[in-house]
């Protein structure tokens, strides 16, 4: 790669990059980016302090930014509840025809290596799937969900019919548009159940799947530190955290890649 942008790879997936994203960026570098977010999944640069503007001018290079109603681009857990609440495995929008492209997070304020963000690759987890797994999922459809903020600490498929806000079908293997890639797409915060199953043995697959994804040698856990960015393909890969009630102060400045989709529908059951 270039000389102006000095990088290493990150384990088990991910590249750190030493640059000032608050500076211009060249052509060379654009397409360094660019590639890195298409092949690796996740680029982290530390020591940033970037605007809201310059961290959505960064993020352009990627796609559209999408500005939600309601939000304004911050995350903290003042206040408790949700807004601290552990998260389990997911990705943003998952349930709707059109999931977000890319996420970032720039740690605002934060107390150092208090709290972190947990990363998994659902590519990387499709290759190295069981053949029994992957045979089973194929062809799947699932019941996904955006899970009622009780539930956000809670594995979906292990409850019957779940509260949700809203619901939608999606298969169990998705393609990345980014790469063409094919990635695991059932995840533990959102899926509900796999269609066409009972739903124990359904519950049951799902289960074992979990096991293989979430594996600690699959999983690349960021410990945030003031001034750290990551920029994150949201297909390619999953991300969680843990409750963060006791973490000190979290502040972090959130860009969504994407356009806002709407859930393919699902009728509710009480099978």
């Amino acid at each position: 790669m270039a000389e102006t942008l000095a990088w290493r790879r990150l384990t088990p997936f991910g590249v750190e990059i030493d640059r000032d994203l608050s500076q211009p960026l060249g052509a060379a570098d654009t397409e360094h980016l660019r590639v890195w977010l298409r092949d690796d999944g996740l680029i982290l640069a530390r020591g940033q302090s970037l605007s809201m503007e310059r961290q959505q001018e960064v993020c352009a290079l990627f796609g559209s930014i999408l500005l939600r109603q309601g939000e304004d681009g911050y995350m903290s857990n003042e206040g408790g509840g949700p807004a601290a609440s552990e998260l389990k495995w997911h990705s943003d929008a998952a349930y709707t025809e059109h999931p977000f492209d890319a996420l970032s997070l720039h740690a605002l304020e934060v107390v150092d290596d208090a709290s972190s963000t947990r990363f998994m690759s659902a590519e990387l987890g499709y290759e190295t799937l069981p053949t029994s797994l992957r045979d089973a999922l194929a062809g799947c459809e699932q019941e996904m969900i955006a899970p009622h903020y009780t539930m956000l600490a809670e594995r979906t498929c292990d409850r019957r019919n779940p509260e949700a806000h809203k619901r939608g079908v999606m298969p169990a293997v998705y393609v990345n548009p980014h790469n063409g890639r094919s990635c695991v797409w059932v995840n533990e915060l959102q899926t509900v159940r796999l269609l066409g199953m009972e739903w124990e043995e359904g519950r049951d697959l799902l289960h074992a799947v979990y096991d293989h994804l979430y594996a600690p040698a699959n999983v690349l856990e960021h410990r945030w530190r003031n001034g750290d960015v990551i920029i994150w393909d949201n297909i390619a890969l999953q991300h969680a955290r843990s409750n963060l009630d006791r973490v000190g102060k979290r502040l972090l400045q959130r860009v969504i890649v994407g356009t806002e989709g709407v859930a393919p529908h699902v009728a509710r059951t009480d099978d």
